[in-house]
Order: C-alpha cells, then sequence, then structure tokens
C-alpha cells in the first residue's frame, strides 16, 4: 500500500473551504450556521464548571461595549 499519495488538508486549508463555503450561502443559510454555532457556544457554557464566570465575563465585555458605544457617541454624535 502506498501512502505517499495521501494528503492531508492543513488548518489553512480547511479554514478556506469553509469561509468559501459560508460565502456562497444564500443569507437565510449564514443565519442558520451562525445561529447554530451560538446555540452549541450557549449549550458548551451551561454545561461547563466555570459557568458563572464564563457569563459573569460575557456580562462585563457586553457592559465595556455599551460603554464605548455611549463614550463614542458622546464624542462625534453632537459635532455634525
Amino acid at each position: 500500500m502506498n501512502l505517499g499519495d495521501l494528503h492531508f488538508p492543513s488548518a489553512a486549508e480547511i479554514a478556506a473551504e469553509e469561509a468559501a463555503r459560508f460565502r456562497r450561502a444564500t443569507p437565510a443559510e449564514r443565519m442558520r450556521a451562525i445561529r447554530s454555532v451560538l446555540a452549541g457556544g450557549a449549550v458548551l457554557i451551561a454545561r461547563s464548571p466555570k459557568r458563572a464566570f464564563i457569563e459573569a465575563y460575557r456580562q462585563r465585555q457586553e457592559d465595556l461595549a455599551r460603554e464605548a458605544i455611549a463614550g463614542f457617541v458622546v464624542r462625534h454624535a453632537g459635532d455634525s
């Protein structure tokens, strides 16, 4: 058996193929894929022994993002 002809794709090749597949998808298919990833993440968080930490961290990141956006609006919205 000659194994020299086997080719295993690199992580970069796999990522490029998945990105191309995502770009070819319809908007509805893209949304389904995104929702699926988010749902999978939610399941992992729910089952994690570090759930409380993860949820607190996520909430803090959302708060920081809200503060950054509010600061941006205050700095730039009234200048026009």
